[in-house]
């Protein structure tokens, strides 16, 4: 399995110790073989991430408890320093995905993509994601309908526009059919709560116009004729009795 870095800069000191600035660029990280002459910390990331030196020269920054597991003056073998670079793409990419994960619940689609754009190879993002859900993190059913939910309560859509967000955020189609279908019940009070700041921006037309530029407005959040048109009538109702 081919392995990536993200782009990142760190703060690191040489074997001998001088202080240099190095990127590490988005690219395959190769392992190398041979004595490993330091393994030092990186100075602005806490000491959470080590570098490690193999015959005096830079060769990858690992993990902490993936870094300690080394000792200065063994010989380190190309398997095996592929097997740590191994664990330690998928930590990184864990860790990403979890942070990702911190203002709000994602779809798996979502992750995939984060992923991606740090040049995530493909094997490890199929990992991470097999961690993820092992700890219950990554649920796309548990994410629809906390999507609608949301939705719902802040921002009321129609079953339409419900179902083709969740399909953008690759959620299955009946995955989003299920959690849409709870809309159902509450779909005229949702088409009325969408509509009523339309509402009084409207105010001041005649009812033939309000009632079609209303509609208009609901039909694009996704809603059917069969709430619109109960909705609108509702709202210019309340408009004439103010």
């Amino acid at each position: 399995m081919p392995f990536r870095a993200t782009a990142r800069r760190t703060f690191t000191r040489t074997a001998a110790g001088r202080s240099v600035t190095e990127q590490q660029p988005a690219a395959p990280r190769e392992p190398v073989e041979g004595r490993i002459t330091a393994i030092q910390p990186q100075e602005r990331r806490g000491g959470r991430r080590f570098n490690v030196f193999v015959e005096g020269a830079f060769a990858f920054a690992l993990a902490d408890d993936i870094a300690a597991r080394l000792r200065v003056g063994e010989q380190l073998s190309r398997p095996a320093a592929d097997a740590l670079l191994e664990q330690d793409d998928l930590r990184i990419a864990v860790e990403t995905a979890v942070s990702f994960l911190g203002p709000r619940p994602r779809s798996e689609r979502e992750i995939r993509q984060r992923l991606a754009r740090r040049a995530t190879p493909p094997g490890v993002v199929d990992a991470a994601l097999v961690k993820l859900r092992e700890h219950g993190l990554v649920d796309d059913e548990a994410f629809a309908r906390y999507w609608v939910e949301q939705r719902q309560t802040f921002r009321p859509r129609g079953a339409r526009l419900l179902k083709a967000e969740l399909r953008q955020k690759g959620i299955d189609v009946e995955v989003a059919d299920g959690a849409v279908g709870v809309t159902e019940e509450t779909a005229d009070d949702d088409a009325y709560r969408s509509a009523v700041k339309k509402a009084r921006q409207l105010s001041g037309l005649d009812e033939r116009t309000f009632k079609t530029r209303l509609g208009q407005f609901l039909a694009r959040r996704g809603f059917g004729w069969d709430v619109i048109q109960p909705a609108a009538q509702r709202l210019w109702r309340e408009q004439s009795d103010a």
